[in-house]
C-alpha cells in the first residue's frame, strides 16, 4: 500500500514537471514554444534515471532545469559559432551566466536570457537543432556517432574532433555540418550558374542560326564558331564569354530581325 502511495506520488510530480507552462523573457514565435515544451518534456524523461532524482524525485524540476540550461547554452553556442559577426566573448560561460531558468511557481517555468540580444535568442531556437540535441543526449543512443550518421547519412563530417564538453561538442558540430551544408549550396550555386550560361550559349547560337536562315545564309560557320569559343572558355574556368566579332554579328542579326518584325507589324 505504501509503495503505492509512493508511486501515485512519483507519478504526479512527474506530470507537474511536464505538463509547466514555459515563459520566455524574450518574445518567441509559437511554434519556438511548442519546441521548448517538447524539449522540456524530453529533458524530464532523461533526468528520471538520475541519482539524485532516484533518491529524492522533488529534485525532477531542478535536475531538469539543468538539463533544459545545457541545451539552451549549446543552441545560442552553435549559432554563435556559425556568424563570423558575433563577439568573441559569446564562449560557454558567457551563455551559462546570461541564460538562467527559474520556477516561478509549481506550473510555471521562466527563461530569462540576460544581455543575449533577443534576435540571436530567436535565430538559435529552431525545430531541427532542438531534435538534433535530443538524438546527441539520448541515453540509448551513441552520443555524437549517433547523431553524425543521422545527419550525414552515414557519410560522416572530415576533419571534426569529437569529445570534450558535451554542449562544445554540439556546437562544434553544428559549426561543422553548417560548413558543410554552406559548401554544398555554394557548389550547386555555381553549377546553376554554369548551365544559365550554357543555355544562355545556345539560345544565342539558336537565334544566331534562325537569323542567318531568313537571310538565306549557311549558319552552320556561325554555330562551330560559338560553340567553339564556349567550349574553350569552360575548359580554362572562366567566365564564358563570346568573342567580340562573333557578338556583333549576333547583334547585327538581331537588328535585322527587329526591323523585319516592324515592318510586318507597319503593315
Amino acid at each position: 500500500m505504501e509503495n503505492k502511495r509512493l508511486q501515485k506520488i512519483i507519478q504526479n510530480l512527474i506530470q507537474k514537471a511536464v505538463n509547466v507552462e514555459i515563459i520566455s523573457e524574450v518574445p518567441l514565435e509559437f511554434c519556438q514554444t511548442e519546441d521548448l515544451l517538447s524539449l522540456n518534456e524530453y529533458c524530464v524523461h532523461q533526468v528520471l534515471s538520475d541519482p539524485e532524482v532516484v533518491l529524492d524525485p522533488r529534485k525532477i524540476n531542478y535536475k531538469t532545469n539543468q538539463e533544459l540550461k545545457a541545451a539552451l547554452v549549446a543552441f545560442c553556442l552553435a549559432q554563435s559559432l556559425t556568424n563570423p559577426l558575433r563577439k568573441t566573448r559569446e564562449n560557454k560561460e558567457w551563455f551559462e551566466e546570461n541564460i538562467s531558468i527559474y520556477m516561478q511557481d509549481e506550473h510555471t517555468k521562466v527563461i530569462g536570457f540576460g544581455e543575449i540580444a533577443p534576435e540571436n535568442v530567436q535565430q538559435a531556437l529552431f525545430t531541427d537543432i532542438i531534435e538534433d540535441w535530443k538524438i546527441y543526449r539520448d541515453k540509448e543512443g551513441f552520443g555524437i556517432k549517433t547523431l553524425i550518421d543521422e545527419k550525414t547519412n552515414l557519410a560522416g563530417l572530415d576533419n571534426y574532433q569529437r569529445g570534450g564538453d558535451p554542449v562544445y561538442e554540439f556546437a562544434r558540430f553544428h559549426r561543422k555540418y553548417t560548413e558543410k551544408e554552406r559548401r554544398r549550396e555554394e557548389k550547386a550555386r555555381e553549377a546553376a550558374q554554369d548551365a544559365f550560361r550554357a543555355a544562355l550559349v545556345q539560345s544565342l547560337a539558336q537565334e544566331a542560326a534562325k537569323q542567318q536562315l531568313l537571310k538565306g545564309e549557311n549558319p552552320l560557320q556561325l554555330l562551330e564558331q560559338i560553340f567553339n569559343s564556349a567550349g574553350s572558355k569552360t575548359a580554362r574556368r572562366q567566365p564564358q564569354e563570346i568573342d567580340p566579332q562573333i557578338e556583333k554579328n549576333i547583334t547585327k542579326m538581331l537588328e535585322y530581325s527587329n526591323s523585319r518584325n516592324d515592318n510586318s507589324r507597319s503593315r
